[in-house]
């Protein structure tokens, strides 16, 4: 049985518990390791911190396998905490690309599972990633007055990703859908001011608060003995979704226009681009200085990282860009763009060099730029690790979700009282 427990949270903004023992969460998202991006990563990252904390956490979400349901439990840290991950039967298209199919066969097979679990659990808090798909689960979950938190990653905002017509046209249509959405939540967390300020293009008036992702400091490090910084050959590396927006093509046409032999460029990641991304290659006769490694899990990525000497992704648009907090990690001066989240934690020649997306010419110039500059490059692989130590930590994002999950509580516990004094009053004059 779950034991209710007390929150005091002073008039003001919440405090951050020095303990979550007892505290009840269940985390929805169609997307978790080894499945998916940034997202799913950021979801087993707060599992096992509000588990360190104490907490006793469910997780709802889509298995890599063909069973219909399976259940698997870690204990984390020595307060009684526990992740339980629920994995339900999904479509799909692969490791890092989903899909609308993938999206409703998830929210058909995961929705019993929630109002199980809502019945035979008493929550404090649902918390729910991306509105759209895995947020219309909440209407037909059976909450029972539940607080909920949001959680709004990038494609489930309305004018992101403007390339993806699809999405833009299912926006439009779905756009009220996606207001009631976030006005039933009782706090809505963006992954970056930009994001923020996308959401209030559609709504203005819901309570909207931005924490950003963290990064592994662990999994994610420079080599222990740092590579000679050479100006004759350059490794450039990129990690992500093989798709459009990511500016992939962008990256290729600039590598195509600097000098032979001195720059190589190593693509970590699969999507349905991959085919026409290699032909491009191939059109540019690049086949000797590029390589695709397709999908890599996490360990085998950190090595790579720790194996470039610069960190290079031309992205038309990025809600936070888990790929810059790990390059910074793992203390790589950056090559990007000026868009979305990333000029939030990446300050042009500081720790990177941030250009327009779209401009091949650009990111050409400012990877000669980085190229031709080894001392700067050793400054901001220095800056770059100090920066993510310091701001990007896991254990700084769940403290801020913790402080929003105690808030929301103790406000439901306060309310309770008050409304059982209402009914007793309304029974008496009746």
């Amino acid at each position: 049985m779950h034991t209710r427990r007390s929150f005091t949270t002073p008039v003001g903004a919440p405090s951050v518990p020095s303990s979550a023992e007892g505290l009840r969460v269940l985390l929805l998202n169609y997307e978790y390791p080894p499945l998916g991006g940034g997202a799913g990563i950021a979801t087993e990252a707060l599992a096992r911190g509000l588990a360190e904390h104490g907490a006793l956490v469910d997780v709802v979400t889509t298995g890599p396998g063909s069973d219909p349901l399976s259940v698997e439990s870690v204990v984390a840290g020595a307060r009684g905490g526990r992740v339980t991950v629920h994995r339900v039967r999904g479509r799909r298209e692969g490791v890092h690309q989903a899909g609308l199919r993938s999206a409703a066969s998830y929210l058909r097979a995961a929705l019993p599972v929630v109002r199980r679990l809502c019945r035979t659990a008493r929550y404090d808090v649902v918390h729910c990633f991306f509105s759209l798909p895995t947020g219309l689960l909440l209407p037909l979950a059976r909450l029972r007055g539940t607080p909920v938190v949001m959680s709004l990653r990038g494609s489930d905002v309305p004018g992101y990703d403007s390339s993806d017509l699809t999405l833009q046209r299912l926006h439009r249509v779905l756009r009220p859908l996606t207001r009631r959405l976030w006005r039933r939540a009782g706090r809505v967390v963006a992954l970056s001011d930009a994001l923020a300020e996308l959401a209030r293009n559609t709504d203005r008036d819901i309570p909207l608060t931005v924490i950003r992702n963290g990064v592994d400091t662990e999994l994610f490090h420079p080599p222990v003995a740092p590579r000679p910084v050479r100006m004759d050959r350059v490794r450039c590396l990129a990690v992500s979704r093989l798709v459009e927006r990511k500016g992939l093509a962008d990256l290729l046409h600039a590598l195509a226009s600097l000098e032979r032999g001195r720059f190589e460029l190593e693509i970590v990641g699969e999507g349905r681009d991959e085919a026409e991304l290699r032909a491009l290659t191939a059109r540019l006769g690049l086949t000797g200085e590029v390589r695709f490694a397709g999908a890599l899990d996490r360990v085998s990525t950190a090595e790579r990282y720790r194996g470039a000497d610069l960190f290079t992704l031309a992205s038309w648009d990025e809600s936070f860009g888990n790929v810059f907090a790990e390059a910074m990690a793992s203390g790589l001066p950056i090559v990007g763009t000026n868009v979305g989240g990333i000029p939030e934690f990446i300050t042009h020649e500081e720790n990177g060099l941030l250009v327009p997306p779209r401009d091949p010419a650009a990111i050409a110039a400012a990877i000669r730029r980085m190229a031709d500059d080894p001392p700067m490059r050793a400054a901001m692989r220095d800056r770059n690790r100090a920066k993510a130590e310091s701001e990007l930590s896991w254990q700084r994002t769940t403290r801020q979700y913790l402080a929003i999950y105690t808030s929301l509580a103790a406000r439901r516990i306060v309310a309770a009282p008050v409304r059982t004094r209402a009914l007793e009053s309304a029974r008496v004059t009746q």
